[in-house]
């Protein structure tokens, strides 16, 4: 999905052949087809916004729709999920649409992808994708397999819009971006009719074909120069329908032509096991009921995280350890910040699948005398939500006296959370302070109802 490019690197060969028969693994592990009255949330989650709330307005490609969960934009209808690009004002955008993706649901390595899938008519200004993200780290470096795309503007140039695709893949080559993209050009028009989209993925290569037809093929073992970890490890699936784009060469309202409402159509998706598969289902590993500790050495919980194993600290920037007695056991959060720069720490951990907790409490101890404003914040597949603390106020039991004091603060209070894709269940952050700051944390952890 995405269309910048700083570094093109060849590492593959693409030959329009037939796939070989043994390309369609037969042990089915996960699919969607779409029979529900609804969207299945233990599946799909969604992108809403125009990407300004992520620093990436317009998606970082140019897009004009706002993404929304309505069912103007994204819905079941007749056994198929249906993604519709629409005309209207939302937002301050000219344009609405949907982007669903599986993050915290479901993640795989290794595996015989299949999606039945009919495009809209894309000319002019309509970008349909079905592509994936992986799990780990920052992009590019986090990869980026973009099985199908249509829409693009040399497709427009030359008048096959309707009839061309394009797959790519982009990820971190010695600190750059690197792509690697193919096109391929049907010989009917992809909108009227649905349409069988393959990958086959493993440790040597990723392979994509439309009907049996391959159109991609990408090498990822034993590169010179490139490790390509990347297409290593777990990735989740998204499907959206962009309007406008650097892709598609349109950038304003005006200049998009395509019928509109416009559809995107699925009818279903199915993942195949692949020898070194390895699957991710968020709905098997939900976290139980009770009191789940994020920094706690207390045992009266339900679970917790275990840090060098499953879970680690970082201190961000401006943060100095400092002597200070635990709250509880023997280890506690206690750092220095100096003045006149921002400081912050974060506990990241793999996805954690917390929607027991929905209606419960942050709870944490915390000891400090410092006037100036901070914020606590849960990173999940939504982004970054955050609770304010204002300056010299004491909400959700804070105190600023230099004594331990609980703070409880409910899941509520957070906007736009999916406690089932929890990535960092506990960051801090402040502005730059005015006078230097001491504080401490700890006995940090998740109480449900």
């Amino acid at each position: 999905m995405n269309t910048l490019r700083s570094v093109s690197v060849h590492f593959a060969l693409l030959c329009a052949v037939a796939m070989p028969p043994g390309a369609h693994a037969q042990t089915l592990v996960w699919e969607d087809n779409f029979n529900g009255p609804g969207i299945d949330g233990n599946k799909w989650t969604y992108d809403v916004g125009n990407g300004c709330q992520i620093g990436l307005c317009g998606w970082g490609n140019g897009e004009m729709q706002y993404y929304t969960s309505r069912a103007e934009n994204a819905r079941i209808d007749n056994g198929r999920l249906v993604i519709e690009a629409r005309h209207e004002a939302f937002q301050g955008m000219p344009f609405t649409s949907a982007r669903l993706k599986t993050e915290g649901r479901m993640h795989f390595k290794y595996g015989t992808l299949e999606a039945r899938i009919k495009t809209p008519v894309v000319g002019n200004g309509l970008w349909p994708a079905y592509w994936m993200l992986g799990t780990i780290g920052v992009w590019p470096g986090r990869g980026e397999i973009d099985l199908m795309e249509a829409g693009m503007a040399a497709a427009i140039a030359n008048g096959t819009a309707n009839r061309r695709i394009g797959a790519a893949v982009h990820w971190d080559y010695n600190g750059q971006q690197a792509d690697y993209d193919t096109s391929y050009t049907s010989p009917v028009d992809l909108h009227a009719d649905f349409h069988v989209y393959r990958m086959t993925w493993d440790p040597q290569f990723i392979r994509v074909s439309i009907d049996g037809q391959q159109y991609f093929e990408f090498a990822i073992s034993n590169i010179e120069g490139a490790s390509l970890h990347e297409f290593h490890q777990q990735q989740y699936l998204l499907l959206n329908l962009a309007v406008g784009g650097t892709y598609t060469g349109i950038t304003s309202p005006a200049a998009v032509t395509a019928p509109l409402p416009g559809r995107m159509e699925i009818d279903y998706i199915r993942l195949y096991q692949n020898p070194g598969s390895q699957l991710y289902v968020g709905a098997q590993h939900a976290a139980p009921a009770g009191r789940f500790g994020v920094f706690t050495e207390q045992a009266d919980t339900s679970g917790r995280l275990n840090f060098g194993q499953d879970a680690e600290l970082y201190l961000w920037n401006n943060l100095t350890p400092i002597a200070q007695a635990p709250f509880e056991g023997s280890n506690v959060m206690a750092y220095r910040a100096n003045a006149g720069a921002w400081y912050g720490l974060g506990i990241q951990t793999d996805y954690r699948n917390m929607a027991a907790y929905a209606g419960g409490t942050l709870k944490l101890h915390l000891k400090t005398t410092t006037p100036s404003t901070f914020k606590i914040g849960i990173n999940t597949s939504f982004g970054d939500s955050w609770v304010d603390f204002a300056a010299g106020g004491n909400q959700y039991g804070l105190v600023r006296d230099g004594a331990w004091h609980q703070v409880s603060i409910p899941f509520s209070a957070f906007h736009d959370l999916d406690l089932q894709a929890v990535k960092q269940p506990f960051m801090l952050v402040a502005d730059p302070p005015a006078a230097p700051v001491e504080i401490a944390i700890d006995k940090v952890y998740y109480q449900s109802r």
